[in-house]
């Protein structure tokens, strides 16, 4: 192994550089994973635009990755050299309130990959406890693998949906998460569910996905307030979680996904008076992450219409410049292993070359 790998390295706002960084080692209860492919997450790019202050400059951000295992700890006896994984990405303590109510994305120490100070998938090669390794099921590619942490993030948020056949369904947002929540509906069989977005090329691949209905958020067609049953807000800002509340029915139920902005002011008066139930969703758990990576193989045509960009990592930096800029036909970039001069348009995704 070398001593030294490729990675794109965080070094302040706006500085983001492909660059050598060490081969991270390997305890005896870990695993060297050789990253195939990662996803660029929101918070990736409000992170390198230096809004949220999760990411400790200099380091390796990527927390939506996966890859095949290239070397076992000591003490590592259910994974082999040559499997491919998807990584859960957060470790919690395991023995505080949170963890023991099996609720560790609450966990007030957990350490996530990719945020703050530790390294995450944006390089060759990561060192991950074992036990945060799900072996990929047949027929599962790593491409889609990358989408799992996205994908149950979205589940989380459809779990805590009241969500049957003939509810009145409303995403607002139609980047990767809601679209992976209009999927995720669809699975459920939920016959009518509206996507609202700014956004005409989203709007359309969400009708290629089963949106029933599609509305323009900026262009006054939007419905009439109180008409939904359920209403998934998958953006996180005033406006967005203001609309989101509107479209609720008296007693309907608002969950919240978004987290771009941290405080928001609401009409607490109407969400009181129409007695609308605002939850908000976090994450998931190891179990709901492993079920989500079973599920892969099932879910590879809208996976592959999600994916806008698949890129090898060396053009990282051309990326995050590019969706910090909000450049339209942009919705979810895998960053791959390998390297490539540039990109085609390959089925669904833009794909290097």
């Amino acid at each position: 192994m070398p001593h030294h790998m490729k990675a794109l390295v965080f070094r302040g706002d706006n500085d983001l550089r492909y660059e050598d960084w060490p081969v991270p080692r390997v305890g005896p209860a870990d695993v060297l994973v050789r990253v195939g492919a990662v996803g660029i997450c929101g918070s990736d790019v409000h992170g390198y635009l230096g809004k949220t202050g999760r990411r400790t400059a200099p380091m390796i951000m990527g927390h939506e990755f996966a890859g095949d295992v290239m070397r076992v700890g000591k003490r590592v006896r259910e994974l082999h050299p040559g499997q491919q994984v998807a990584v859960f990405p957060y470790a919690s303590c395991g023995s505080c309130a949170c963890c023991r109510e099996g609720a560790a994305a609450a966990c007030p120490v957990k350490r996530m990959f990719g945020v703050f100070d530790v390294n995450g998938g944006m390089a060759e090669y990561v060192s991950v406890p074992a036990r945060q390794l799900i072996p990929l099921p047949r027929g599962a590619e790593v491409v889609h693998a990358a989408l799992a942490e996205p994908l149950s993030v979205a589940a989380h948020g459809v779990e805590k949906a009241d969500l049957r056949r003939d509810t009145r369904l409303a995403i607002v947002g139609a980047g990767a998460i809601g679209l992976m929540c209009l999927v995720l509906a669809k699975r459920l069989n939920v016959e009518s569910v509206a996507v609202l977005d700014l956004a005409p090329d989203r709007l359309k691949l969400a009708k290629r996905m089963g949106a029933a209905r599609v509305i323009h958020s900026d262009r006054g067609a939007a419905p009439p307030s109180g008409r939904f049953d359920v209403v998934i807000e998958a953006v996180g800002v005033a406006a967005t979680l203001n609309q989101a509340v509107r479209l609720a029915r008296r007693g309907g139920q608002v969950v919240v996904l978004g987290m771009s902005q941290r405080e928001i002011p609401l009409d607490m008066f109407d969400i009181v008076a129409r007695e609308i139930r605002l939850e908000g969703s976090f994450n998931y758990n190891l179990q709901e992450f492993a079920r989500i990576v079973g599920m892969l193989p099932s879910l590879r045509t809208d996976l592959d219409r999600v994916v806008s960009h698949l890129v090898p990592l060396e053009h990282g930096v051309d990326m995050f410049r590019r969706l910090a800029q909000g450049e339209a036909g942009m919705c979810k970039v895998i960053l791959t292993g390998g390297a490539g001069p540039g990109e085609e348009q390959s089925g669904g995704r833009k794909r290097a070359t």
